[in-house]
């Protein structure tokens, strides 16, 4: 294969430091959305067979492009609005809305709220509708954003959002179309180029068709001149010298921490805490430096109302890394449930220093006020954390409570009956 069995000596196409990049970030991606996708298909082909669209420029086509490229994300196209323009001068639009209603543009990804509905909006320009294999590859990278931005995997802010969104599209299977790709540009709106270069697509696809086990001749075959060599030479590395992060034994840990976190997510799902605690557990003994594990438990143990069992839990998560500020957001709720007022105040304050974009940091300093009879604070808060994601927990629960303080009887019982059929959980002693 490639050679391998000579006495050629390979190096990666890559810098050390972009090598580490890489293999750090498909890790997590791994343990975070798992790898049966890759053992089944590590690359979807841009065949006929797969894309068999003869004019995308017919609505109903591109509607059906668009519905199979959510499903490879595992995304509900309903909730992901498309728009198109025609002139990037005048900036004229022109609208096709494959699900749902019409909302102004905002941008290449944005998101946005319809009352109870978190909604994504996707902006293309419709010359690209003649180029297929870019757009599928400008629209994998937009739903790529919908599934890491949108579900609060990664911050808008992170320095390298967009080529960490190029690497997800590779780990979800776009990998050829984007190494073909990925010199092409449209004028100002629209880059294939400039968020990872060859040399790093090269070796993420080369990565992916390691730890896959598929062989690599059946996709150097289909690859472009822009990484087609470096494809070969970036695997023939990999496969003669095993010099990688993710070896057979670190993919295989991984896995299993994906499935425990997947157990603990169906977990909170079914509201069966205990059983999130104990698999927690289970995960803390598959790696105790993951600061996650006890932020699960702790937020296991809030939902049961063991606050101080809690607070031992997100007290370590904090020990362990200092710089997050869910541990801090969680540690301050279960203060305020146990009327440590002041303590509360200071985790709280300190999580939304960190996170002033979270609903959660607004709805807990909200909850804050309100234990602290300040209503009209408290109120402010709950607004603005119903405006950022009014799918809050708790958000028509606590604004019920509120405006029922103030006297606003007509709006809280709106907003208390707007709980009651949502089935809410109130998890707090605002009771």
């Amino acid at each position: 294969m490639f050679g391998l069995f000579g006495k050629k000596r390979f190096e990666p196409s890559v810098t050390p430091e972009d090598k580490d990049w890489v293999e750090t970030n498909i890790a997590w991606l791994i343990e975070t959305f798992g790898m049966e996708h890759i053992r089944k298909q590590p690359f979807i082909m841009p065949t006929v067979d797969n894309f068999p669209y003869t004019d995308l420029n017919d609505p109903a086509q591109f509607q059906q492009l668009f519905e199979q490229l959510c499903k490879y994300w595992d995304l509900d196209p309903n909730s992901i609005e498309i728009k198109f323009f025609d002139d990037i001068i005048s900036k004229q639009w022109t609208t096709w809305v494959p699900q749902g209603e019409i909302n102004e543009p905002l941008g290449q990804y944005s998101q946005v709220y319809t009352t109870d509905e978190k909604r994504f909006k996707i902006q293309l320009a419709k010359s690209n509708l003649a180029k297929p294999l870019l757009l599928i590859a400008i629209i994998s990278h937009e739903l790529a954003h919908v599934k890491l931005l949108g579900w609060n995997y990664i911050n808008q802010n992170d320095a390298d959002m967009e080529p960490f969104t190029d690497l997800s599209s590779i780990f979800f299977g776009f990998g050829v179309i984007v190494a073909n790709t990925v010199q092409t540009s449209d004028f100002l709106w629209l880059n294939r180029s400039g968020y990872l270069p060859n040399q790093v697509v090269s070796y993420a696809n080369a990565l992916i068709c390691y730890i896959s086990g598929y062989d690599a001749k059946h996709y150097s075959s289909i690859l472009n001149g822009n990484t087609s060599d470096l494809f070969k030479n970036d695997f023939a590395f990999l496969f003669s010298s095993n010099d990688t992060l993710l070896t057979k034994d670190k993919v295989e840990f991984l896995e299993n921490s994906f499935l425990l976190r997947r157990k603990i997510s169906e977990g909170f799902e079914k509201r069966d805490f205990e059983s999130v605690i104990q698999v927690s557990d289970e995960l803390g003994e598959l790696n105790p430096k993951d600061v996650s594990v006890y932020n699960f438990k702790g937020y296991a143990l809030l939902q049961t109302k063991r606050y101080t069992e809690a607070i031992e839990q997100f007290t370590k998560a904090i020990d362990i890394h200092p710089y997050w500020d869910q541990p801090y957001n969680n540690r301050g709720y279960c203060k305020l449930q146990l009327d440590d007022l002041e303590n509360a105040y200071f985790d709280l304050q300190h999580s939304f220093e960190m996170n002033p974009e979270s609903s959660y940091s607004w709805r807990n300093l909200g909850a804050y006020f309100l234990k602290s009879d300040q209503p009209d604070k408290a109120l402010e808060h709950f607004e603005h954390a119903e405006k950022i994601d009014p799918t809050t927990e708790l958000i028509n629960f606590y604004l019920g409570k509120t405006h029922l303080k103030i006297g606003n009887k007509e709006l809280a019982h709106q907003y208390l009956e707007k709980s009651k059929l949502k089935d809410e959980f109130n998890d707090s002693m605002f009771e």
